[in-house]
């Protein structure tokens, strides 16, 4: 038995997409109020390129196909999905490198690289990794309707204290960049703007439109949505907590450059509803149940075979590195 459970933890360390018990809710967007929110792609979530559709991108000889971003786009987040809808600076990003990657393998494969013992080791290696995710990921699923809404209400009702959403803040922003030489001009010009946007018929609205760069923020007006202040700069938080409702901060300065914000409306922290939490409830205690599918399933894989270590072949091998 303890053999099978030494196996299941070495093999579900290296299960991609686990997810953990988080009971705190999480935050709708990650944006930071010095510039748009950034979208990180890790490698595992890279897309493997179809070869169909129409181009997207194109770098020299390669070549984004719609159906390789599409893949891609699937894979993300909500959260990321509406940061790049907000910001397209944020998909040019993900192309460029892409893109690179790609040349860089075409170039690779046409030096024969993958023909190295090294190159075939660590690509069999993958293979098997791929080969054991998927089947273990097969023989453990969980049903499609586990679990139901009455076990979710009872786990909702049980951890009820700990599913808080903090203070939130409508805010809005004009943010004006710095490039290194002209951080005094624009900090006075971040002064001017304060003043009009604090003026009887100041419309703060109108002059992130006009004046704003951080385009995707001026093209609502400033509007940067509802936002915790976890989700701040470290530098706009103490500014948001002491503004009022409807008031507007004096500018302040991020490494981005000098920042003035508008406080809409804060919302006082609160209790989450099951609404809220129902899929990331039902999200966690399905892992909950595939873990333990997998466990099972070694269980009576390896049985109660014994583990046996020909120590002398070990200590030769250890003492030759």
């Amino acid at each position: 038995m303890k053999s099978a459970q030494v196996l299941l933890s070495a093999v579900l360390a290296g299960l991609a997409g686990v997810i953990g018990t988080v009971w705190v809710m999480q935050p709708s967007e990650a944006v930071a109020v010095s510039e748009p929110a950034s979208v990180s792609s890790p490698a595992a979530s890279s897309p493997t390129s179809t070869g169909q559709g129409d181009a997207v991108a194109a770098l020299g000889a390669v070549s984004l196909r719609d159906q390789e971003v599409a893949d891609w786009l699937a894979a993300l987040s909500p959260q990321a999905r509406s940061a790049i809808q907000r910001d397209r600076a944020l998909f040019d990003d993900w192309a460029r490198q892409r893109l690179a990657e790609k040349a860089l393998i075409r170039e690779a494969r046409q030096q024969g690289w993958e023909k190295r013992e090294e190159v075939t080791q660590a690509i069999d290696q993958a293979r098997d990794q791929i080969l054991l995710r998927s089947y273990l990921g097969a023989v453990s699923q969980v049903p499609e309707d586990f679990p139901d809404d009455a076990t979710l209400r009872q786990l909702y009702d049980s951890r009820k204290q700990e599913l808080a959403v903090p203070e939130r803040y409508h805010l809005r922003q004009i943010f004006l960049a710095v490039d290194g030489t002209n951080a005094d001009q624009v900090k006075a010009r971040a002064g001017q703007l304060v003043k009009e946007a604090r003026a009887k018929k100041g419309d703060f609205a109108e002059l992130a439109r006009r004046h704003s760069d951080d385009a995707a923020s001026a093209a609502r007006g400033g509007d940067i949505g509802v936002q915790s202040l976890a989700q701040l700069t470290p530098e706009a938080r103490p500014v948001v907590t002491a503004l009022k409702e409807g008031e507007v901060s004096a500018p302040f300065r991020t490494a981005s450059g000098w920042h003035v914000l508008k406080l809409e409306k804060t919302e006082a922290a609160r209790t989450a509803t099951f609404d809220e939490v129902r899929d990331q409830l039902r999200a966690t205690v399905r892992e909950q149940r595939r873990r333990q599918n997998a466990e099972a399933y070694l269980n009576r894989l390896v049985g109660e075979a014994s583990l046996s270590i020909n120590g002398a072949a070990v200590t030769a091998l250890l003492e030759n590195q």
